[in-house]
């Protein structure tokens, strides 16, 4: 039978069962023919998606990733190995898992993204070993050992291997090889140069077709830094030329640049510098365009340090720059790489990945909206009370609000049916608050378990809660704590806690970052409503109540107690010559005595009396429960105390003042408050018409 018509029977076997899918897996595994391979691919994803194979279509994908890898499409195989990975999902086929977990290691190796390359290995290593399935862990540790090489943490990548050597598993002659070389860059870096030579003999000993195609470029290369090593620049000349001749020759790019840049080294060091460069611009001209960005930095430094040792200091700089530039763009790639992710249509899994990190976005977005509209701190805190075990579990929750000016902080928490508020002055004592390492450090707090843990942030007990201990031991056991951030200022501090060990990770501390973005938007809106809600209610020379306030607070008292046969009395007071002081010793200084007046009549008045700032230099107090007798006793209480106040106000000014008052109780004949008011303003006139320092009532 021809391959044609074996082809075809084939697909036709796909659409009865698609895991008949063996006979393609096998034609796509081997990767020789780049042309040959690309038709299989086509030819399946067209398949696939007119018969609605979604298995069929994931392997598809999985191999396009393969070959685009080999061809140095470095993106669009991270696209194709997330593709395969989503669809393997969706359909809940570990084994597919497995493999697009090992292309996204390579891939990410291959272009540099090192931390990606290992979630991904331990990922597809974790899942190995739920599934027992040992050929593909294998093929995982060997490709996470190989990128802990590539990060240059040789001791940890020599475990890696170690841990194979001691595996109850038969390897194949390809991972022999794989493994012997590895070894052998191993100790090329941190070992002997004697035993890499010999780890590369294994290699050459042991029999496989593969070897001789994708395996020598590494073997000469590898050759050639052991030479190196051992100071054998000739032999190691041949073997780097043996290398780069083997990768032109098989058209294999990454090898050609990965051994022109070794080599490169290899003439620095024997004072060849001219070829050096030569080499290194060559790789740097074709990484650009594939965006090999790992041999383009490591050539930009290489060439920075020939320029600067021969003194061409512009060229130096200007190669220093260039590293600098794709060492940012390379840490930059994960981020960007998240957000690329996120727009493919197929993505569905890297959405709920998202928002699995993120929380659960409609509600947080749902209870951030709750929050922002919201001018009341303790409501802020009622709303996120009652929704956040929907986000995490959390058997208390509380928000810290840090006053930057004053250095103190008041605690609002909920749970467990009670609720705490208290303040706490961060200048005095804040050295066992979580709170004070959250504000001052700006950083986040996650613990696990308190009782082991909280040294790592505070110096002694924690007492930011009053039930964080309770007898000597932890009430609570896990904890976040989370700064609140805006405009790069702390305006307080978001905690959720567990009775339970262990009761959080980095997702859980991501959600409580997101509402405490919400809150501290909220809080900074409700500390400017309070303010300017202040100001619209307190004077704030004398901190009394503004005229509008205490006329209204006087209205309401009216209605309250004209239908209810209770008393209550009002006083005009003023200061007499008042004008006189502000002649002399100017505004600054009547300033100051208004304020010490004031707080003589605070001090002389009932926690219940209402006190309110007329006009310039006259106060209304409104006494609820006071009839005419009492009033007039408070009134002059307040007279005498301030007839007998000397205030001194600095610079040898001593200041003497007195004040004239009315006295009017509530009768039924008045009509309204202002009644009330302009009849005790009639008193207060006839005091300061009868020579002033009296109190008036008729």
């Amino acid at each position: 039978m021809n391959f044609r018509r074996k082809y075809e029977d084939e697909l036709n076997n796909l659409k009865e069962n698609e895991n008949n899918i063996d006979f393609f897996r096998n034609l796509l595994s081997a990767r020789h023919n780049n042309y040959f391979m690309k038709e299989i691919i086509e030819g399946l994803l067209k398949f696939s998606k007119e018969h609605n194979l979604n298995s069929v279509n994931a392997w598809a994908y999985y191999y396009l990733g393969w070959y685009n890898f080999d061809k140095s499409n470095y993106n669009k195989s991270t696209e194709c190995f997330l593709t395969s990975y989503d669809l393997f999902e969706m359909i809940k086929n570990e084994d597919g898992l497995v493999y697009a977990c090992n292309g996204l290691t390579n891939v990410y190796c291959q272009i540099g993204q090192f931390k990606l390359a290992n979630e991904w290995g331990l990922k597809g290593i974790s899942l190995c070993e739920e599934m027992d399935n040992k050929d593909a862990l294998v093929i995982l540790l060997i490709n996470t050992g190989i990128n802990y090489i590539e990060m240059k943490y040789f001791e940890k990548g020599r475990e890696i291997f170690h841990s194979l050597e001691i595996m109850d598993y038969e390897l194949s002659s390809t991972h022999q090889i794989s493994c012997n070389l590895a070894m052998a860059e191993i100790e090329i870096n941190i070992g002997e140069s004697s035993k890499a030579l010999s780890y590369i003999e294994k290699s050459l000993k042991i029999e496989s077709d593969i070897k001789l195609i994708t395996d020598m470029c590494e073997i000469y290369k590898l050759t050639a830094m052991a030479y190196v090593k051992l100071n054998l620049y000739d032999m190691a000349e041949k073997a780097f030329k043996k290398s780069y001749d083997f990768a032109v020759d098989n058209n294999f790019v990454y090898e050609k640049y990965i051994s022109m840049v070794e080599w490169s080294k290899l003439n620095v060091l024997v004072g060849r510098n001219q070829k050096a460069i030569y080499l290194l611009n060559e790789v740097i001209e074709m990484c650009r365009s594939k965006e090999l960005n790992v041999l383009l930095r490591e050539s930009y430094h290489i060439l920075y340090g020939i320029y600067k040792e021969s003194g061409m200091l512009d060229k130096a700089l200007e190669c220093l720059e260039n590293y600098i530039l794709v060492d940012d763009k390379m840490y930059d790639y994960e981020q960007n790489q998240l957000m690329a992710k996120m727009n493919f249509k197929h993505t569905k899994r890297e959405a709920d990945q998202y928002k699995s990190l993120y929380g659960k976005t409609e509600l947080l977005s749902t209870i951030g909206q709750k929050i922002i509209s919201n001018l009341n701190i303790k409501s802020i805190v009622d709303i996120i009370n009652e929704e956040i075990n929907k986000l995490l579990e959390a058997d208390y929750f509380g928000i810290v609000v840090y006053d930057n000016e004053k250095d103190k902080a008041t605690y609002y928490f909920a749970g467990e049916g009670f609720e705490i508020k208290e303040v706490v002055s961060y200048k005095e004592y804040a050295y066992n608050f979580f709170g004070y390492y959250c504000v001052k450090n700006k950083k986040d707090i996650i613990i696990g378990n308190l009782d082991k843990e909280y040294k790592q942030y505070i110096d002694s007990t924690p007492i930011d809660i009053g039930k964080t201990y309770e007898n000597g031991k932890s009430y609570m056991n896990s904890l976040i704590y989370t700064p609140m951030i805006i405009n790069d200022k702390v305006v307080g501090v978001m905690t959720v806690q567990s009775k339970e060990h262990n009761a959080y990770d980095r997702n859980d501390l991501h959600t409580l970052k997101i509402l405490a973005n919400y809150s501290a938007i909220a809080i900074e809106n409700a500390i400017s409503y309070k303010k300017i809600e202040d100001l619209a209610t307190y004077d704030n020379l004398t901190s009394f109540l503004s005229k509008f306030e205490i006329i209204r607070l006087g209205e309401i008292i009216f209605d309250k107690y004209k239908d209810s046969n209770l008393r209550f009395s009002v006083t005009m007071i003023d200061i007499d010559n008042f004008k006189s002081v502000n002649d002399t010793y100017g505004h600054v200084v009547g300033d100051s005595v208004l304020a010490m007046v004031a707080r003589v009549i605070s001090s002389c008045i009932r926690n219940t009396d209402y006190i309110g700032r007329y006009g310039g230099d006259e106060f209304l107090l409104i006494c609820p429960g006071l009839g005419e007798p009492e009033a007039v006793d408070v009134a002059e209480r307040i007279r005498y105390a301030v007839e007998n106040k000397v205030f001194e106000l600095g610079k040898g000014i001593v200041v003497s003042v007195t004040i004239s008052l009315g006295v009017h109780e509530y009768k039924e004949k008045d009509l309204s408050f202002i009644d009330v008011l302009n009849l005790a303003d009639k008193n207060l006139y006839c005091a300061k018409g009868n020579n002033r320092n009296l109190v008036v009532c008729c």
